[in-house]
């Protein structure tokens, strides 16, 4: 499947960068967001919790690379409680993060807890890679990270916070 996009996956276009200055997020909107990256294979189970807790969304989620930066293709399952109970005792890593969506869903924040507290990035997304590289930036965003596999979900999960630190001072 070298270079193809999965016959049920949708093309993903998105960047990630580091964020200088965390924007006043009081008053936002959060989700809260736990990944577990499955040992062995390149899923993720998320479990996603809406700060008024009404909600609460359980999914399988794969990702493949597209044809090009910044394109990926993801495919997403949405599962029952009783499926996601059932994914999470297999063997993994995992993140926690709270979610801000600033603008939309084009643009969020997350800040990162637990072993990744400190770590705050930015993620824009778009429907096309025209508009994701239109997208005019917020004056608090660093250092893009998107080609840098360190920032990745499934590696992060995997590093300690001192391996965070020596990234975020170098």
């Amino acid at each position: 499947m070298a270079n193809s996009i999965p016959k049920y996956a949708r093309p993903e276009y998105e960047r990630r960068f580091l964020v200088n200055e965390v924007p006043d997020l009081s008053g936002v909107a959060f989700r809260l967001i736990e990944d577990l990256y499955l040992d062995g294979t390149s899923l993720r189970l998320r479990k996603i919790i809406h700060d008024d807790e009404r909600d609460t969304l359980y999914k399988l989620c794969k990702k493949y690379p597209g044809e090009g930066t910044p394109s990926l293709a993801i495919v997403n399952i949405y599962l029952t409680p009783q499926e996601y109970d059932l994914f999470s005792t297999l063997s993994g890593k995992g993140i926690r993060k709270r979610r801000y969506n600033i603008a939309s869903s084009a643009l969020c924040i997350d800040i990162f807890e637990d072993h990744l507290a400190g770590l705050v990035l930015c993620e824009i997304e778009a429907e096309s890679a025209t508009s994701l590289e239109a997208y005019v930036l917020p004056q608090w965003i660093g250092r893009a990270v998107s080609d840098d596999p360190f920032f990745a979900g499934g590696n992060l999960a995997s590093i300690d916070a001192a391996q965070l630190a020596k990234k975020l001072s170098s």
